[in-house]
């Protein structure tokens, strides 16, 4: 299987070499993003993308696999198991293990020699083979001007449209408070904003907004952002909005890692104008990705 040689695959690739040199000490999302030289929140959205799972399932599932190989050939006590591939206590450690293999270790090794011995969970071309297909969705490419916007917002994981709608619940009253605004909302997605804590297990700011001329008479309880000059690339979703992580899952995990266009280090938003009708399946609204 031929696949693409990219800045991002070769991340990812990167990645799970240095997780698999890690598997026994500490290791985090931060750390793996850091060793291959990107921001947590760009790599645990391309790495989730691409994978299907998080940074830190991924590694969950690794320290398992070879946990699990440790209970069929040894007679290491099971707590040793554990506290070498990051478990908190035995407990902790055969509740997943339970979860991932259906069987308690103890009763996996009491099953000796009969068991069958565990095969490794490790990332296989196979998982890949999405990067081999041709685009289903051809993006538009544009260069926008600099834009200021104003709204509310908070931090949360990836992959938490629920918490995300209630903002924009809250927000939708208190959106003529915003004085000269442009006819249409956008949803702005940041690593990090100066009046946004982010505190774990969130991973990135969002700001539920309404473009305005200058980024001033900011309404009590809500902030300012930039969103910056530049190329985008404009992907149309189509369809419900509890579907957008079916589109954002392509952009992340097959569209960028095909390498036609790099990332540009700047916020990514959602744009909400007349097409936009949340209770229609007809709905559609654009996700821009800047890129260089």
């Amino acid at each position: 299987m031929t696949l693409p040689k990219t800045h991002q695959f070769k991340a990812i690739s990167e990645a799970i070499e240095f997780i698999e040199s890690k598997l026994d000490q500490l290791l985090s999302t931060e750390m793996v993003a850091s060793h291959v030289g990107f921001s947590p929140y760009y790599f645990h959205r391309l790495f989730t993308g691409v994978l299907g799972e998080s940074v830190a399932e991924y590694i969950r599932k690794r320290r398992l696999s070879e946990a699990a190989q440790l209970v069929h050939s040894t007679d290491k006590p099971l707590l040793d198991i554990a506290l070498a591939y990051g478990f908190d206590s035995q407990e902790v450690f055969t509740r997943a293990f339970k979860k991932m293999f259906g069987i308690t270790p103890g009763r996996y090794r009491s099953l000796r020699p009969m068991a069958p011995y565990p095969e490794k969970f490790k990332a296989t071309w196979e998982m890949l083979e999405h990067l081999q297909g041709g685009l289903t969705m051809q993006p538009k490419i544009v260069t926008r001007e600099k834009e200021c916007v104003i709204g509310m917002g908070g931090a949360f994981q990836q992959g938490d449209s629920q918490s995300i709608g209630k903002l924009w619940e809250r927000f939708q009253p208190r959106m003529p408070a915003i004085k000269k605004s442009r006819p249409y909302a956008v949803g702005v997605c940041s690593p990090s904003h100066p009046q946004i804590p982010i505190n774990s297990p969130d991973q990135f700011a969002y700001i539920a907004a309404l473009p305005v001329e200058a980024i001033t008479d900011v309404p009590t309880g809500m902030v300012g952002t930039e969103l910056s000059a530049g190329r985008y690339a404009v992907f149309t979703h189509k369809g419900p909005i509890t579907e957008i992580m079916h589109t954002l899952n392509y952009i992340w995990g097959t569209w960028l890692p095909k390498g036609e266009y790099e990332r540009r280090e700047a916020p990514d938003f959602e744009l909400y104008d007349e097409r936009f009708n949340p209770t229609s399946a007809d709905s559609e609204f654009d996700f821009y990705v800047p890129i260089k």
